[in-house]
């Protein structure tokens, strides 16, 4: 056997690798739409879920929060805050003009990601943890656009 030839062991273990490691890309590339649309609509209807009720039924609560830490007037940034999670959030979800949503969806959250900053990172304790993971997927959305299985796509517009 030439002395630049690997037995044929070695060949064999390397090309199963290759295969195997193909059917993994294959696989990626095949089910990346779909987890991308499900990522996106887990994290629009999670916003809405938060913004819903800053509007309807516990605005005047959510404004003493806002008041209390320091964003005032509440009422205002409890409505602000609220149209955004709940309007943003929808559109987010649906991929619907998802790059424009995600820019006031972005600057909400990084200021939230902030003011929980002060309890650390755990959610449970109040910590940055939830808001600092919607902030990076509405960067990654404002970044990717809304994909190819979104509104934005079925009008021809945005979605990479």
């Amino acid at each position: 056997m030439p002395a630049n030839r690997k037995p044929p062991a070695t060949q064999s273990w390397r090309n199963r690798l290759r295969t195997n490691l193909a059917g993994i890309d294959r696989t990626g590339r095949l089910l990346a739409p779909a987890t991308e649309a499900l990522v996106r609509l887990a994290c629009g209807l999670a916003l809405v879920m938060h913004g819903y009720p800053k509007l309807f039924g516990g605005t005047q609560r959510n404004a003493e929060f806002f008041a209390q830490a320091g964003f005032k007037p509440g009422l205002f940034w409890a409505i602000v805050v609220g149209t955004t999670e709940t309007l943003g959030g929808a559109c987010l979800a649906a991929g619907l003009f998802t790059r424009a949503v995600c820019v006031p969806i972005a600057i909400f959250l990084a200021t939230a990601v902030i003011y929980h900053w002060q309890f650390g990172f755990n959610w449970i304790n109040r910590g940055n943890e939830y808001p600092l993971i919607l902030f990076l997927l509405a960067m990654h959305f404002l970044a990717r656009g809304g994909g190819p299985w979104s509104l934005d796509a079925m009008r021809g517009g945005g979605a990479e």
